[in-house]
């Protein structure tokens, strides 16, 4: 039997692109991270932990707490909001609708029983079936939006076609953590852009495995450190956002939004903390020629290497980063701001920024080699074989 003839299609009329439904490989990588933080958080100190002897689900049927402020029940919806959203938009496009808002919901309803559990355990915690009902009112708000911002997000033909333009592929990873390196900046560190110090007496301790001692340093000295740490911390940031993107995408724009963004986010945490009279206090000499010797630095690269040349340029310069954030002897001005440092009611965001601080420098520079290990051209066979 012989097909049946294609009807014609009328002149003037164009054939409809199927729209492209896929799940989203930077909703799933940042649905991770943020249950990380989350986790770290919420259990936060993570010492003293000791065992009661009673069921670690036995709080879901107590008594309501006797006292609660509408701060903490606000701060208990927002912190969950994040995580429905990004669950939702993880779901997509199976399932979509109320189901993927039921499942989103009852995914994080058991994150949150699971951190309450375990916060049983730690001496300055308290579990609470109030902070899971919150937690989970959260949740339901962002697996909303999330479901209402997925065929926007990820199925918008416009928005396929500029991440196809713009990004190179599994380039997720970067994209995250590039965009996570703002809010590495509400830790106070020693310095602007100061990421991946470790402890000082576990330093210290190897340092005199080799009968070495931390060097002392003269103000000259400190605000030429300075100047290296933050034009490093910049160009490390940078020069992996480079990485993730085509040479047709708008690297500067992009770059410069990021930039902005960290200084804005360094400024207003120091406002928060220490009054808006010092909201620009970090911006000493040092960080100022940071500044310009980074963006020189970031502008050229973007403008000029290619994705594998800029992601090893990230790498050495995260490694020149945590070496100097790490050798660096302790500033005693500093030593000072940060025993002023109180983050009172936000102690969760506070523990949860202090860890991505420390922890961003080591995940990006894992992140790019393997990246650099993926792109690694393929060796070409001799003219004599």
């Amino acid at each position: 039997m012989s097909p049946a003839p294609i009807a014609p299609r009328p002149a003037g009329q164009r054939a409809s692109l199927p729209v492209t439904r896929r799940g989203s490989p930077l909703a799933r990588t940042s649905l991770v991270v943020y249950v990380v933080l989350l986790i770290y958080g919420s259990l936060s100190p993570w010492t003293g932990w000791r065992a009661l002897g009673v069921n670690p689900l036995a709080f879901l049927g107590a008594p309501w707490p006797a006292y609660v402020t509408g701060f903490d029940l606000a701060l208990n919806v927002l912190a969950y909001v994040p995580l429905g959203l990004l669950m939702a938009l993880t779901l997509h496009p199976r399932p979509r609708g109320l189901p993927a808002i039921l499942v989103a919901t009852a995914l994080a309803a058991c994150v949150s029983v699971l951190i309450e559990a375990l916060q049983n355990y730690l001496p300055a915690r308290i579990a609470s079936n109030l902070d899971v009902l919150t937690n989970v009112g959260g949740a339901a708000l962002g697996a909303l939006a999330g479901t209402a911002l997925a065929p926007a997000l990820i199925d918008d033909r416009r928005l396929q076609q500029a991440r196809r333009l713009w990004l190179r592929p599994h380039s997720a990873a970067l994209l995250l953590l590039a965009a996570l390196w703002p809010l590495a900046q509400i830790h106070p560190g020693p310095m602007l852009f100061g990421n991946g110090e470790l402890d000082r007496d576990l330093i210290s301790t190897v340092l005199g495995m080799f009968d070495r001692t931390l060097p002392v340093f003269d103000a000259s000295q400190f605000a030429a450190a300075e100047v290296l740490v933050t034009a490093c911390g910049m160009l490390a940031a940078g020069a992996a956002l480079t990485a993730a993107m085509k040479q047709r995408a708008p690297r500067l724009r992009m770059l410069l939004m990021m930039l902005g963004a960290a200084l804005a986010t360094k400024a207003i945490t120091y406002g928060h903390e220490f009054g808006p009279e010092r909201a620009f206090a970090w911006l000493t000499p040092g960080a100022v020629a940071g500044l310009a010797v980074g963006w020189l630095a970031v502008t050229a690269a973007a403008a000029t290497v290619s994705a594998r040349a800029a992601a090893a340029l990230a790498a050495a310069a995260l490694l020149l980063l945590v070496v100097a954030v790490n050798v660096v002897p302790p500033n005693p001005y500093h030593a000072q701001w940060l025993a002023a440092w109180q983050p009172g009611r936000l102690r969760d965001v506070a523990a949860a920024s202090d860890w991505l601080a420390q922890a961003w420098p080591y995940a990006l520079l894992a992140v790019l080699l393997w990246s650099l290990r993926q792109r690694r051209p393929p060796v070409r066979p001799s003219q004599g074989q």
